[in-house]
């Protein structure tokens, strides 16, 4: 039995290990009164932290669906390899705006998302977890106007998926800041 609890470890989960930040409810962005609540509710940080393990993970099973073809067929970097890439993309495009659907909505959705946060994690500030994120994602929009106008390569496409992973991976990087350092 406990092999299976650690299988199936977000059933058994409570409202306090969803508790990370930045949480969508508490967006401290200044609302337009004349929108509808379901835009009111939408929330683009949180929705970057929330879809990046999913992204992730569509990209990993396209990684490893290939390891047979690497030497030859495939380039053994994810960034170059264009399965990879494009697994990427399409599970940027389908579940950002699932998220957003579903914060739009206002389910939880959180109790989904195969991630728990510890006491630490609990202690950061919104405040502090939202700058970080958005420079992130700032960052990501950058990297893809220099690609699409600076650079030869990658001009074919628009990659959102540049701005979700930059926001993602300022939040990651802040998370293990106060891990290592014992916020």
């Amino acid at each position: 039995m406990s092999s299976l609890q650690y299988l199936f470890f977000w059933n058994f989960k409570d409202h306090t290990d969803n508790q990370w930040h930045p949480d969508p409810i508490h967006s401290n962005i200044k609302r337009l009164n004349n929108l509808p609540t379901q835009l009111k509710r939408l929330d683009i940080d949180a929705t970057c932290v929330d879809a990046a393990p999913f992204i992730f993970s569509a990209g990993a099973l396209a990684y490893i669906r290939q390891l047979h073809l690497f030497p030859l067929e495939a380039h053994a970097s994810p960034f170059r390899n264009l399965r990879t890439l494009a697994a990427w993309h399409r599970a940027t495009l389908v579940v950002a705006p699932v998220v957003l659907a579903c914060q739009g909505l206002g389910l939880d959705y959180r109790m989904l998302i195969p991630r728990w946060c510890s006491d630490w994690e609990r202690r950061r500030e919104e405040e502090e977890v939202r700058g970080h994120v958005a420079f992130g994602m700032y960052a990501g929009a950058a990297s893809w106007f220099i690609r699409m106008y600076g650079l030869r390569r990658g001009r074919a496409y628009w990659a959102p998926i540049d701005v979700i992973m930059g926001g993602a991976l300022t939040d990651l990087a802040h998370r293990e800041y106060y891990k290592t350092h014992n916020f």
